[in-house]
């Protein structure tokens, strides 16, 4: 999977996907194909879109990322930009994915951002991205949790890294029930810390 991921000469076609977040509004998933995109357990609608990396300047200025999507026939996205004066309390996930795996969401091949503003024209709508604080990213508890594997979350319980396919349909994260599942080789807790610890 890691191969044909990063391998550009493969046949197997990398596609862009979007999740477009605005509190208050249906979150809107965009795929950057002619036909939709079922990644993981959502569907991703087909769309036109294009994404300008950040350019790095000497300013000190935070890089930006624009988000530009087509119109589409009801002006969906433009009227949730007009409506919430540039959806600046929204966010966007972009993933980079290969068409061969898309039955699990992998979280290394997405980038969050923040909408910084947005606006539009009759043919596009503009989203203008910043990177998030770091002050409010949730270190992955596997970082710092001696007594439960964040596998066990329902959207990554049997996924890539937990791999459990057994018949059990939840697991509480802890290391006996892992061991119980014949699963705990990849238990991914971090059992040499201090269990009186407190979690960042």
């Amino acid at each position: 999977m890691h191969q044909a991921l990063i391998d550009p000469s493969t046949d197997s076609a990398k596609l862009w996907l979007v999740k477009i977040t605005v509190p208050g509004y249906d979150v809107m998933r965009l795929a950057r194909n002619t036909e939709d995109v079922k990644y993981g357990q959502f569907v991703f609608e087909k769309n036109n879109f294009d994404i300008a990396l950040a350019a790095m300047t000497s300013d000190g200025s935070v890089p930006q990322v624009i988000l530009k999507v087509a119109q589409d026939p009801d002006h969906v996205l433009e009227d949730i930009v007009n409506e919430t004066q540039g959806a600046s309390d929204g966010s966007v996930t972009i993933y980079h994915v290969n068409e061969d795996f898309l039955s699990n969401e992998i979280n290394e091949l997405k980038a969050d951002y923040d909408i910084l503003t947005g606006n539009s024209d009759y043919e596009w709508v503009y989203l203008i991205l910043g990177l998030p604080s770091p002050l409010l990213r949730k270190i992955p508890l596997r970082i710092d949790s001696s007594k439960q594997c964040p596998y066990a979350l329902p959207e990554l319980y049997k996924g890539p890294e937990c791999q459990y396919d057994g018949e059990d349909a939840t697991c509480t994260g802890y290391y006996d029930d892992c061991r119980t599942k014949g699963n705990d080789g990849l238990w991914g807790g971090e059992m040499g810390l201090d269990p009186n610890a407190g979690r960042a």
